[in-house]
């Protein structure tokens, strides 16, 4: 049997610069593009919940549940109560940054269009009226107007509706339980 030819010296030599110079001139390709090759593994996000606006330019938020109101306003430094100006404690800020953005990136599971819920009504879905609900605002104008009702039976998911909308919502619960941890903390 004869054993196999092993290349060595300058041929060999030559073939791992060439492997090498291929592979630095690929990545100065990437940096010059400034972007990295899209592959299609990777899903692109696509904010889906009620709020269009991103979260870092709502500016204020009212908030309201029973007879009791609490208004917030982003400001240097982050979230402050009003309207004394004091700062909110960081827990605070969190759930209510957390709140925002799950009303921005958040779908609905379900829409429930008006035939679908008026039989029923509002009270049916914990809605008439809210347990709570939030206004946010930019540049002092109101962005949206959210009520959140009732849990669904499997206390999953929550009813939801938006100002001026005829739909209800039916959301992921735990986007509720944010804005109930802004309630909790805020009560203090």
């Amino acid at each position: 049997m004869e054993s196999p030819v092993v290349r060595s010296g300058p041929a060999r030599r030559l073939g791992g610069l060439v492997v090498a110079a291929l592979a630095a001139s690929f990545l100065v390709v990437m940096a010059l593009s400034g972007r990295v090759r899209d592959s299609g593994q990777f899903v692109r996000f696509e904010a889906a919940g009620v709020l269009a606006d991103p979260p870092a330019r709502i500016e204020r938020v009212e908030l309201s549940a029973s007879s009791r109101r609490w208004a917030f306003r982003r400001a240097a430094g982050g979230w402050r109560l009003e309207p004394d100006g004091r700062p909110a404690s960081a827990s605070l800020a969190t759930h209510l940054e957390d709140s925002l953005k799950f009303l921005h990136a958040s779908a609905p599971i379900r829409i429930l269009e008006r035939a679908e819920w008026s039989e029923q009504g509002l009270r049916e879905f914990g809605l008439d009226p809210p347990a709570y609900s939030a206004v946010l605002y930019r540049d002092a104008r109101p962005v949206i107007g959210v009520a959140f009702g009732a849990e669904n039976p499997q206390k999953m998911l929550q009813y939801v509706r938006v100002e001026g909308r005829e739909q209800i919502f039916v959301m992921s619960r735990s986007m509720g339980r944010e804005w109930e941890q802004v309630l909790s903390q805020a009560g203090r």
